[in-house]
């Protein structure tokens, strides 16, 4: 398929950036084609108006995006649907983040109020978890989400252990303020420093 489906009853109007069929000695790093050559073209260039694709070559990706035209899938010689990322937004038909469907879930648990004051934390190495903290004034508590909410505290070997924390399910508000206050309780985990260190020495 030549023709866009905007262009398929009136004829598209003259690209800004044509394709020049001179050849010359530079080659696109990403494709592997010489400047000026078919393969270039059908890299490059929309195959309905000749403008040059908005989003270049890379080798890889199978859609291009023509300014005039819209996107060609180049893997079948399609064209594709307009992308209106605000109507797929407005109509409910996009897929949130893990990171929103926590704070969705946090929400429901703790209340909006208490959501509303946690916030994603992005340095923990941990692909089991998402990390964030309720940070309210002075005072924070970290909080990690996989299966379940947890809430941290300090290990409890202190002396020994100043960076470990210990991980307390919560499920409920009361939950949250007893580990704030009174710290670890029923079902808390081990130190996960200790566990780092064992599996950093196996």
């Amino acid at each position: 398929m030549t023709t866009c489906p905007t262009h398929q009853t009136t004829a598209p109007l003259t690209p800004d950036m044509p394709h020049r069929a001179q050849r010359t000695s530079l080659v696109c790093k990403g494709c592997g084609a010489a400047a000026g050559s078919p393969e270039e073209r059908r890299s490059h260039h929309c195959p309905c108006c000749g403008e040059q694709f908005a989003d270049g070559c890379t080798g890889t990706p199978r859609h291009r995006t023509c300014p005039r035209c819209g996107t060609l899938d180049t893997h079948t010689g399609q064209w594709l649907a307009p992308s209106d990322p605000m109507a797929d937004f407005l109509a409910n038909h996009y897929t949130r983040t893990p990171w929103f469907r926590a704070w969705e879930e946090a929400s429901i648990r703790f209340g909006h109020d208490l959501a509303h004051h946690l916030l994603q934390v992005t340095t923990e190495i941990d692909r089991t978890h998402l990390y964030g903290a309720i940070v309210f004034g002075r005072h924070t508590l970290g909080v990690r989400y996989g299966t379940r909410f947890e809430a941290a505290s300090p290990c409890p070997r202190r002396d020994e252990c100043r960076r470990g924390r210990v991980w307390t399910p919560v499920w409920t508000r009361e939950d949250l303020l007893n580990v704030h206050l009174y710290g670890a309780g029923s079902g808390a985990s081990c130190c996960d420093r200790a566990r780092m260190h064992s599996e950093g020495a196996g």
